[in-house]
């Protein structure tokens, strides 16, 4: 590019600025890199690209270096100059229209930073009746937290997350994962209605006859999955026993798993919702003791060896200094605020509650959570508390590990550092934790 320019242009600037300026004004380039379906020509850097990336720097100074102009067809223009604004002074835009592309660059140029960025805005996404498309995101992308918070919202809203329109693009593998669960909060007639659809879809994106054979096909080992003992027995005989999906000696073991007899094809393992598993709760204290000083956030850390789903937290009242002769008892009332942050600091629940407390009332009040928090086992999750602006009840000779018997799930608590009070994992707030398996 033949520019005029005056050298004022590298006075008192940063060097991010300078950087794209020689990038936008082409000074010095070494490398040309033809871009997208039309070719687009952009010059570059090459010390600048294989700064950033490892595999510009493999593809610059390996052992079979390129030679000549590079070909990126795979890449839209616009796409890869988000990618070098990057790459040349650490800033990126990425937003729900831009993220499937940038992650596809991202990936492939081993930008992990830029990649965590867009997991972020993807993870909105996944909390969605728009989950399965994370989903398919995250497994695509080997994204391991975005796949985890994705199925946890489809485990809670199956109905609604299989009805969406990306749900019938699914791959195989993505809904391999979601029929293995056993926490699908759906019919398995639901389910069989799902899969009928979205077999006829995979079989027209390839040209096939949406047969039962066929369906079959595509499904693979995912066919297995299905409790079709647990389908309403007048669909199955009406749509899948006619529909070919199944084989002879199939139909028969789901027709004789109705008498009782126990099939050797398919899962035997009911389903169950989450809400619909038994609550179990664990408590760290030994004593309760008073008063305790509450001014700023409560706050501690826990930690399960096993994949629960936590429901609630038991938390300690304001301590009410008790009334005598003819006082009468009055009732108080205060609002808090709980969180549970992931091991990102990534805030999971954000609960409000106001609370009702005195001196007929009981020293522990469990909190129920709207919805279940899947808890991934051996990470860190950080309950935080605030608005309890009085003295309240405590625990005192707090385990710092806890053991279930019925379940055999260990919850082990540690020393927050955001609290700014008493809380630790020997004394102060949150007495339990309410959980499912």
């Amino acid at each position: 590019m033949n520019v005029h320019y005056t050298a004022e242009w590298r006075d008192n600037k940063p060097l991010p600025e300078c950087m794209m300026f020689m990038l936008q004004n082409e000074i010095m380039c070494d490398v040309t890199l033809r871009v997208g379906h039309y070719r687009t020509s952009i010059k570059a850097h090459k010390y600048m690209l294989s700064s950033r990336s490892d595999v510009f720097h493999t593809m610059f100074e390996g052992s079979l270096p390129e030679k000549g102009d590079i070909k990126i067809p795979d890449i839209e223009e616009n796409t890869f100059r988000d990618i070098l604004k990057y790459i040349y002074c650490d800033q990126i835009s990425i937003t729900n229209d831009n993220v499937k592309e940038i992650l596809y660059a991202a990936d492939k140029y081993m930008l992990a930073a830029v990649k965590r960025e867009c997991e972020t805005v993807l993870k909105q996404t996944a909390q969605s009746e728009h989950a399965t498309k994370a989903l398919q995101t995250g497994y695509q992308h080997s994204l391991l937290d975005l796949q985890r918070e994705s199925l946890d919202y489809i485990e809670i809203n199956t109905k609604e997350c299989l009805l969406s329109e990306y749900a019938l693009s699914l791959s195989r593998d993505c809904l391999g994962l979601i029929l293995k669960s056993d926490y699908l909060n759906c019919t398995e007639t639901d389910i069989c209605h799902f899969i009928i659809k979205w077999g006829k879809h995979q079989c027209k994106l390839a040209n096939l006859e949406p047969s039962g054979g066929n369906i079959r096909e595509v499904l693979g080992t995912n066919l297995y999955m299905i409790r079709f003992q647990d389908v309403d027995m007048k669909f199955f005989s009406k749509e899948i026993v006619v529909s070919g999906l199944l084989t002879d000696d199939e139909t028969v073991s789901i027709y004789q798993s109705h008498f009782g007899e126990v099939s050797k094809i398919f899962s035997n393992i009911p389903r169950y919702t989450v809400t619909q598993r038994k609550t179990i709760t664990v408590y760290r204290y030994e004593q309760i003791s008073q008063p305790m000083a509450t001014t700023g956030i409560q706050s501690i850390i826990f930690l399960s060896d096993n994949d629960i789903w936590l429901k609630g937290v038991h938390i300690f009242l304001p301590y009410v200094q008790p009334t005598y002769g003819h006082q009468v008892a009055v009732s108080n009332n205060v609002n808090i605020s709980i969180q549970i942050l992931n091991d990102s600091n990534e805030e999971k629940i954000h609960h409000d509650q106001r609370i009702t407390y005195g001196q007929n009332y009981d020293q522990v009040l469990e909190v129920k959570f709207s919805k279940p928090l899947h808890i991934h086992a051996r990470r860190d999750y950080t309950i935080q508390m605030n608005g309890m602006c009085y003295q309240t009840y405590c625990g005192i000779n707090c385990k710092e590990s806890v053991t279930e018997s019925e379940s055999g799930v260990t919850v082990k608590f540690k020393d927050s550092s955001v609290g700014d009070n008493e809380t630790n994992i020997s004394t102060g707030q949150f007495a339990g934790l309410s959980f499912s398996v």
